[in-house]
């Protein structure tokens, strides 16, 4: 089961490496003032070009407190922040968003309560889970089991990476609520089924079956890519991406980071379940990283199953042949 740490000296330690693993990327250093809701401070923050984040970071009394910004600070002027991702001192703290927590297997992982800010009504903890694209991880938080999002995992060479990727997905989704979306989906999640146990719970299983580290970054990608296309994107609970145009939804992504017989059979599952609701002619589409063999192609195409496949290039994933297969 995934443990919430809470002692002292292992948290102390595990901040340590989290600023020691962000430190490789985040290498430049530019003074500048920092921003939030009620006020301002100066600070000599530290920027990575690769990963485009920058972080302040403060030790308080009772937390850890590390607050990120997009994009690269304005020296000398006031820099807003986007995210932040704090640790309390010691024991179990739900007013502190992040926490670390360790698997069976002895791996770390950085979680966060999705408890988000900025000053914006309407912007929370509900609106950020809701529109999350990100992964999901149950975790035994003191006493109780609590639902947290995935921000990556603290000795992969990819977490920098997942901490941009997840900082990022906090600035996206308070932009939501300053641009709303009127199109209502809603209707999407009306299955009975959904309020029911599915098994085993992910905080009774360990390893990457269950919990895909990458999967964030994949389907962030992605989506970036069909906006630049000029499509409308959204997501949900249920589904990791789908484009819509006037209200109807045309191209629905399932993305997996596996392309092992589980993943397939899941990913399968997902895209013909989770397009029961939609009334019109959907176009469905897996989103894999290994190619298939070609009569498993030619399966999946004869139940109208589409494949785009993906590879890693300098940390960041590729995409094969996107315009041939979405609508």
């Amino acid at each position: 089961m995934i443990k919430i740490v809470d002692d002292y000296n292992q948290i102390l330690n595990l901040h340590d490496k989290f600023q020691k693993q962000l430190g490789k990327f985040l290498n430049v250093k530019i003074e500048c003032g920092v921003g939030y809701p009620s006020g301002s401070f100066q600070d000599r923050v530290k920027y990575s070009p690769n990963i485009d984040i920058w972080l302040s970071t403060q030790i308080h009394d009772t937390k850890y407190w590390n607050g990120f910004g997009v994009g690269k600070p304005l020296e000398g002027k006031n820099n807003s922040l986007n995210g932040e991702i704090n640790f309390p001192i010691e024991g179990i703290s739900r007013r502190v968003a992040g926490a670390f927590a360790i698997e069976d297997n002895g791996k770390i992982l950085v979680l966060h309560r999705g408890k988000i800010g900025g000053g914006t009504k309407g912007i929370g903890k509900k609106f950020f889970l809701d529109n999350f694209r990100g992964d999901f991880v149950n975790a035994l938080d003191g006493e109780i089991e609590t639902t947290f999002c995935l921000v990556g995992e603290l000795n992969s060479p990819l977490f920098p990476n997942q901490v941009a990727n997840f900082i990022k997905e906090i600035y996206r989704v308070k932009e939501l609520i300053k641009n709303p979306n009127t199109t209502d989906f809603d209707y999407l999640n009306d299955f009975s089924f959904t309020e029911e146990a599915s098994g085993q719970s992910k905080s009774q299983s360990s390893g990457e079956k269950t919990i895909n580290r990458t999967h964030g970054i994949i389907v962030n990608a992605l989506a970036k890519i069909l906006i630049e296309k000029g499509y409308s994107v959204a997501n949900d609970r249920n589904r990791d991406l789908f484009t819509f145009s006037n209200n109807t939804i045309e191209n629905l992504f399932e993305i997996k980071t596996n392309s092992d017989t589980q993943s397939l059979c899941t990913a399968l599952g997902q895209l013909l379940v989770y397009s029961i609701p939609i009334n019109k002619a959907v176009n469905l589409i897996m989103v894999l990283p290994t190619k298939l063999n070609i009569k498993v192609e030619a399966r999946l195409s004869n139940l109208g199953v589409k494949i785009i496949y993906f590879n890693w290039d300098n940390d960041k994933p590729t995409f094969q042949d996107i315009t041939g297969k979405i609508k």
